[in-house]
């Protein structure tokens, strides 16, 4: 929720960018690269679900809904599945690489110093790189 008055009703993120149309485009770009740049080792899918997993834990309705749907449009899953992931990854069916990044995601969520030398190794044991651990906590931040 905004504290100041933004001249719009839009949703999230959009608000702010609407708001002020010069601090937007950067940012736009900047997730561009992270989400959508096809020169990554991280499917689309997999960078959007990081994406949704720390807009879940900000309890942010409009950005865990984009990035879900995108996220089970291009993992080709169900909303369950998406689901479950934002409420205990570590209980899903997926790659112990994601888990682990999705571990620092949450770290970054609270805060960048959570995130400990054992989490990066964790994520490096389960086949992370560091591109792939960089990006997810641009993704986070």
């Amino acid at each position: 929720m905004a504290h100041i008055d933004l001249g719009n009703d839009l949703p999230g993120i959009r608000g702010p960018m609407a708001f002020r149309p010069e601090t937007a485009r950067p940012l736009n770009v900047l997730a561009e690269i992270l989400l959508r740049d096809d020169n990554n080792t991280l499917s689309r899918g997999e960078r959007e679900l990081i994406g949704t997993y720390v807009s879940s834990l900000n309890d942010c309705f409009f950005c865990q809904n984009v990035h879900g749907g995108l996220a089970q449009h291009y993992m080709q899953c169900d909303m369950p599945f998406i689901d479950a992931i934002k409420r205990d990854p570590t209980a899903t069916p997926i790659s112990g690489k994601m888990k682990a990044l999705l571990a620092i995601a949450g770290k970054v969520q609270i805060s960048g110093k959570e995130v400990t030398p054992e989490d990066i190794a964790r994520a490096r044991e389960q086949g992370a790189t560091d591109m792939e651990i960089h990006d997810t906590v641009l993704i986070a931040a």
